[in-house]
């Protein structure tokens, strides 16, 4: 082999080894738990303040991944230890994981699931003293439950106030709830403040979307939605 050959496979061992390194390690719940137990590092939560004093895992740090100076801050952290990094379902925390390894960040473990799936688990959570618990289209499983016996099919679109795909949807929700209010119950929940709910359903993620005709589930479904697909289904109830 001559020696451009050579250098060639050296240079493409180095950036295979450097690309390995360099690679998120997502994590489920129990095992970003054992982790953070049992490594030094940073933990890090990019929720909102509000987000952060209703629910934190204990020990962790914030930074706001909505504010205009988030991967200024973010690019502070020290490289030379593991960052653990978390949100609610693991959007956010995922797009910081990314700006760390962009920027040579060669230990960065995210929370694949976030801080949702984490509570499905009954891992402990801190909540500030401070904190003002949002109760916008807040409902209680005893709510919830009675809700269903509607004599009408009842759809429910689980929200967050975060969450972008959420907040895309709501004018969709808003106009459907008005064009099928005589035939179809059309419910906004907001998976925040209904905490107790969301774990007795264990949902790991949010928009979920869910029709229930004669208390039973005929429908449900993670993630945006279009109106066309949404209409479809209401017109065939």
């Amino acid at each position: 082999m001559n020696r451009y050959n050579l250098f060639t496979v050296m240079i493409f061992f180095g950036v295979s080894a450097w690309a390995q390194n360099t690679t998120i390690k997502n994590l489920n719940s129990p095992d970003f738990n054992k982790s953070i137990q049992n490594t030094k590092g940073t933990l890090l939560d990019v929720r909102t303040p509000n987000e952060f004093a209703n629910s934190h895992i204990a020990h962790a740090g914030q930074l706001n991944y909505y504010a205009f100076d988030f991967e200024q801050k973010l690019l502070l952290l020290p490289k030379d230890q593991p960052v653990y990094l978390y949100c609610n379902t693991g959007y956010r925390s995922k797009r910081a994981a990314e700006i760390l390894v962009k920027n040579g960040y060669t230990q960065v473990y995210h929370l694949e699931k976030g801080i949702m799936d984490w509570n499905l688990y009954n891992y402990p959570v801190v909540v500030e003293p401070n904190a003002e618990p949002d109760t916008d289209n807040r409902m209680e499983p005893d709510e919830f439950y009675a809700l269903l016996n509607s004599e009408k099919p009842v759809f429910i679109d689980f929200y967050a106030p975060w969450c972008a795909p959420c907040r895309k949807m709501m004018p969709m929700m808003d106009s459907l709830k008005t064009e099928y209010k005589s035939k179809i119950t059309i419910i906004k929940i907001n998976a925040d403040a209904s905490k107790k709910l969301v774990k007795e359903l264990q949902l790991g993620s949010v928009p979920y979307l869910a029709l229930y005709n004669q208390g039973k589930k005929v429908f449900n479904h993670s993630g945006i939605i279009t109106r066309k697909e949404l209409e479809k289904l209401l017109k065939s109830y």
